[in-house]
């Protein structure tokens, strides 16, 4: 392009130089009406001298012959100025034929091309040589703006080179927003170009815009370009939350709109699983729980898949070895298996199921505690089960207790019998601190007597003796009373 600029300016000043040198040669020198004047004068001035004093009759014959000497001179310069007149323009009018005759070639050379405006005129397009001009100068690419023009104008938009212009300088993408435009139109969505090349320059994606919005309206749901837009520009992906209300449309749950799409998606969560949950608990006839259950769950973290599957499937969970003691004294092991439903309107909030596992432990003791003999448990388990059930230990937790069924029961050891020998155990202990305590005074005893003089070192002797003979005689008799019993 600006070697193109360069020819032109050089051949334009060539030409200017040319026309000028020219001019001057075209005006030939003439001096001679000049000359012709100044030798009328002359012949004028010496015979007046002469003839002044002698004949004064002559003045009449003189001044004819100047006037005659004046009007010849006079003739003759103005046909000099009509012929030097008529030389000029023709030169001129040459001139300026010769400097059009190369200008103009040039100019379309350079700044109309003849074969794309033909081919936009052909089309129904009719730019001007001036807009032609206008964009080779502003370094506008033609070729990009008209064939862009030619396609929309083949599919039915009608576009101005003015606007297509504005736009690219302003540095929209005009073959993008044409493109979409097109798209959008055969949709059947009307979407005036400048609204298009306006979201552009706002950083919009206009082609993700526009496929979302094409996407809802073939699933029947109608949302508007600023409102997509808006959602694009609050970095939300407008095509993720688009698919995701055409889920909820497609599964006859049009309650959905998308600003509560939206707002969990704006909030981190998860758009697509939360809708599926939705609509599985839906399907599940769980007509309690509502959008912002499952959402709630999905922010705290959860898996609301799996939460919304607990609750459409409950699931069965075993106790740990519950030990009761019925009033017999007799303890007995309980096993527990437990069907539990998740609470949605309670997952978030609500105990846990480790809540629910450890209140049906102690109300299944409190039961076993309740009987008034182990045989009554062992004869009837179930009901035990039932009454633990209808207390609705779920209530206020996450989980509410579907069934209780006993799955195992062992008896363990006679508590009462236990209880009965530890504590005779004590009684012995007891008696035997006792003993002690009065062998203990016994020997205080002794020693006031040995202080005292009324016991002897003889006299002390003889009752060990006698301790000794009465403690063998008795090991003596427990010897004889074993073998007997041995023999039987």
């Amino acid at each position: 392009m600006k070697i193109k600029l360069k020819i032109i300016i050089i051949l334009f000043v060539g030409l200017l130089f040319f026309s000028c040198n020219s001019d001057d040669n075209t005006i030939p020198p003439d001096n001679d009406g000049v000359e012709t004047m100044d030798n009328a004068d002359e012949i004028y001035t010496n015979e007046t001298d002469e003839t002044y004093t002698d004949e004064i009759e002559k003045e009449t014959d003189t001044d004819t012959i100047e006037t005659d000497a004046e009007i010849i001179p006079n003739n003759e310069d103005e046909n000099n100025e009509d012929e030097k007149s008529g030389a000029v323009v023709f030169w001129l009018f040459l001139i300026f034929f010769i400097v059009l005759g190369i200008l103009l070639p040039l100019f379309f050379w350079y700044f109309v091309p003849l074969k794309l405006w033909y081919e936009a005129r052909l089309s129904g397009i009719k730019p001007g040589w001036v807009r032609f001009a206008k964009m080779r100068l502003q370094g506008i690419p033609q070729p990009l703006i008209l064939r862009t023009m030619i396609k929309a104008k083949n599919s039915g938009l009608t576009l101005s080179v003015k606007d297509m212009m504005e736009k690219y300088l302003a540095g929209v993408d005009v073959v993008k927003i044409v493109n979409t435009s097109i798209r959008a139109t055969n949709a059947g969505i009307e979407i005036p170009f400048n609204d298009l090349a306006a979201q552009s320059l706002a950083k919009v994606d206009v082609e993700t815009v526009i496929h979302a919005q094409i996407t809802a309206k073939n699933a029947g749901i109608d949302l508007t370009l600023n409102e997509l837009a808006s959602d694009y520009l609050s970095n939300v992906d407008v095509l993720l939350i688009v698919e995701a209300l055409i889920t909820a449309h497609n599964a006859k749950h049009k309650e959905f709109t998308i600003n509560e799409l939206r707002e969990h998606y704006l909030a981190n969560g998860n758009v697509a699983k939360t809708v599926d949950a939705y609509i599985a608990a839906k399907e599940a006839s769980i007509d309690d729980v509502t959008f912002q259950n499952i959402a709630s769950i999905d922010l705290a973290g959860i898996d609301v898949k799996k939460a919304v599957s607990e609750a459409v499937n409950p699931k069965v969970v075993e106790t740990p070895s519950v030990v009761g003691v019925a009033k017999d004294g007799i303890q007995l092991f309980m096993k527990l298996k437990l069907s539990l439903r998740a609470n949605l309107k309670n997952y978030i909030g609500g105990a846990v199921e480790e809540t629910v596992l450890a209140r049906i432990d102690e109300s299944l003791a409190t039961e076993i505690g309740h009987a008034i003999s182990h045989y009554d448990v062992l004869e009837n388990p179930f009901l035990l089960a039932d009454k633990v059930e209808v207390k609705n230990l779920g209530e206020g937790t996450a989980y509410d207790v579907v069934s209780v069924d006993v799955s195992e029961i062992n008896v363990g050891k006679d508590v009462h019998a236990e209880l009965q020998i530890e504590r005779a155990h004590a009684d012995a202990e007891t008696a035997k601190t006792n003993l002690l305590k009065a062998e203990e005074k016994v020997q205080k005893a002794m020693a006031a007597a040995f202080m005292d003089g009324k016991l002897t070192i003889h006299d002390y002797h003889d009752m060990m003796n006698t301790e000794a003979d009465t403690h063998m005689r008795k090991k003596l008799g427990d010897s004889k009373i074993i073998k007997q019993n041995d023999k039987h």
